[in-house]
C-alpha cells in the first residue's frame, strides 16, 4: 500500500533540513544557556550580602521567616511591569525610545507607589499576625514597600535598557526577578538592620 504523499515528506526530507534544525537547536542552547549562567552567577552574589549581615540574621528571626515573601513579592512585581512593556514593544504600542522610556516611567511611578503601599499594609498585617510585634512588622513592611517600588520601577526601565543595547527585551523578565533576588536581600537586610537594630538601642 503507497503511503501519503505527506507521510512521505515527512520521513523523506533531506539532511539538509535535519541539518539546519540541529543547528537552530545549538543556536538557542547558546543564546539561552550563556544568558542563563549570567543570571545564576548574578544570583548566587546574594550569598555576600547575606554572610555581610549573619549577625541581623541570627539576631531577628523574622528576617529568615519572610525574606522568600520579600524578594519573592519584588520579582512578581517587577516581572509583571516588565512583561507589560516587553507586550507593548511587541504590538507596536510602545517604542525603544526616550518618549516611550519616559511615558512608561512615569506611569509606573505612581503603580509603584500605590502596590507598594498596598502590600507594605498586607506584609504588616501578616509579620503582626506571626510575631505580634509592632517594630518586627514595621521593619518587614518597610523593605516590602521599597523592594516593591524599586522592581515596578526597574521592571519598566529593564526592557528599554535591553533593547538599546541590542539585546531581546524578552528576557527582561527572567532578568529582572533574579536582580530583585539579590536587590531586595540587600534592602531587606539594610532596612532590619537599621529599623531593628535602632529599635533595640533605643530599649536598651
Amino acid at each position: 500500500m503507497a503511503l501519503p504523499v505527506s507521510v512521505l515528506g515527512t520521513w523523506d526530507r533531506p539532511r539538509t533540513y535535519r541539518g539546519s534544525r540541529r543547528v537552530g537547536v545549538l543556536k538557542e542552547f547558546w543564546s539561552r544557556g550563556r544568558w542563563l549562567l549570567g543570571l545564576l552567577v548574578l544570583q548566587s552574589s546574594s550569598s555576600f550580602v547575606l554572610d555581610k549581615y549573619t549577625h541581623l540574621i541570627q539576631k531577628h528571626l523574622v528576617v529568615t521567616l519572610f525574606l522568600t515573601m520579600l524578594v519573592g513579592a519584588g520579582g512578581n512585581a517587577g516581572n509583571q511591569s516588565a512583561i507589560k512593556v516587553i507586550r507593548g514593544m511587541a504590538t507596536g504600542k510602545m517604542k525603544a525610545n526616550k518618549t516611550s522610556f519616559f511615558d512608561a516611567m512615569y506611569q509606573q511611578a505612581q503603580v509603584a507607589a500605590l502596590l507598594g503601599g498596598f502590600l507594605g499594609g498586607g506584609g504588616f498585617v501578616r509579620v503582626f499576625l506571626t510575631t505580634r510585634d509592632v517594630t518586627d512588622s514595621l521593619a518587614i513592611s518597610l523593605s516590602l514597600f521599597s523592594i516593591v517600588v524599586t522592581s515596578v520601577l526597574a521592571g519598566t526601565a529593564l526592557p528599554f535598557a535591553l533593547a538599546k543595547a541590542g539585546i531581546d527585551p524578552a528576557n527582561a523578565g527572567t532578568t529582572i526577578q533574579v536582580i530583585m533576588d539579590v536587590t531586595g536581600v540587600l534592602i531587606t537586610c539594610v532596612i532590619c538592620s537599621l529599623v531593628l537594630d535602632q529599635a533595640s538601642n533605643i530599649l536598651q
